[in-house]
């Protein structure tokens, strides 16, 4: 069976697709895009490579300093977009809950039993 070829842009998206929906599984994420497990699974290895987000070292050759210098400055800028995503999550819930409240007395006053 010949090897389908896939544009770099759909490659991207499907790693988009299993990054922001940490709930499903390669498997999922492959029915649902009609392709292999296996492919999916391998593109989201690289994407986290080139991002530096996975280890290119191996037990035999450790981390250089320049190396390690390198991932801890993608994880803690990985880690401050994660903060500023959770922190505009909290003020969006706690604009909702306010208004969840206020409702809530609205209705309470005008219900009469």
């Amino acid at each position: 069976m010949p090897k389908k070829k896939y544009s770099d842009e759909f490659k991207a998206d499907a790693v988009a697709l299993y990054e922001t929906h940490p709930d499903m599984s390669y498997s999922q994420v492959a029915a649902d895009l009609g392709i292999s497990r296996g492919a999916i699974k391998s593109w989201v290895f690289q994407a986290r490579k080139e991002a530096g987000k996975v280890s290119t070292s191996s037990p035999d050759r450790p981390e250089t300093p320049e190396e390690e210098l390198a991932r801890l400055r993608v994880e803690n800028d990985s880690l401050r977009a994660d903060k500023r995503s959770l922190r505009s999550d909290v003020e969006r819930l706690e604009g909702e809950r306010a208004i969840l409240r206020k409702a809530t007395k609205y209705f309470a006053a005008e219900t009469t039993w």
